[in-house]
């Protein structure tokens, strides 16, 4: 017989393991984004958690799965303010949106995040390529997630202009190095202390965008 699923404080086991997971990957993130992952001990993340080791290995095997799950929340927010500004812009217009206007808008909000989240910019941005092979292959997904949402604007923005696998560009492809050019050049800003002002980046990198949206014109 199944052991009664007993509430504590009006939570359920389930609940409270998820809440307890939550916590340690919000420790993770405080841990990892200051000392950096190879400066972080399953007891340090206990202690900012305000956990014992227990309920660590609760919900995680080693350091590096509760490291997947930081960087992947980590990428969820940044992708959710790029998201957000670009849905605010759209809905706050009188009139249609330029696609400059999209471009600068979700790339401001990408900036901004890594520049106000300095924690979040050094797990997705430094970190992640310095552990193993297995984790540093996660940092493709999220050019994937990015890449998708390009498609998504440039569906919106420029339909027709180029057909997926045909043509002389496969969007997916050109979408990729749009994206991963956007992310060396974070890359490097975050390196050297995000020295340049945001609105800098921002028009810098919207150069690889506008010239994607112009080849797509030209040869749609």
């Amino acid at each position: 017989m199944a052991a009664p699923n007993r509430r504590f404080r009006g939570k359920s086991a389930e609940e409270r393991i998820r809440a307890r997971r939550e916590r340690l990957i919000e420790a993770g993130l405080a841990t990892f984004g200051t000392r950096g992952f190879h400066g972080v001990r399953v007891r340090d993340i206990c202690a900012e958690a305000q956990l014992t080791e227990r309920y660590f290995y609760e919900s995680f095997a080693n350091l590096e799965e509760l490291f997947l799950a930081v960087y992947d929340a980590s990428v969820d927010r940044v992708r959710v303010a790029t998201e957000g500004a670009l849905e605010t812009l759209s809905a706050k217009a009188d009139a249609e949106v330029s696609l400059p206007e999209l471009i600068r808008a979700g790339l401001r909000a990408f900036f901004q995040t890594l520049l106000d989240e300095p924690g979040i910019a050094r797990v997705i941005l430094v970190d992640v390529l310095t552990i193993n092979s297995d984790i540093a292959q996660q940092s493709q997904v999220a050019v994937g997630r990015f890449t998708d949402l390009v498609l998504d604007v440039a569906g919106e923005r420029l339909p027709g202009a180029v057909e997926l696998g045909s043509g002389p560009f496969e969007l997916r492809l050109i979408s990729t190095g749009v994206i991963g050019a956007t992310v060396y050049l974070a890359m490097r800003w975050v390196n050297e202390g995000c020295e340049e002002p945001v609105e800098l980046m921002v028009e810098h990198a919207a150069l690889f965008y506008e010239s994607l949206g112009a080849s797509l014109v030209a040869n749609g």
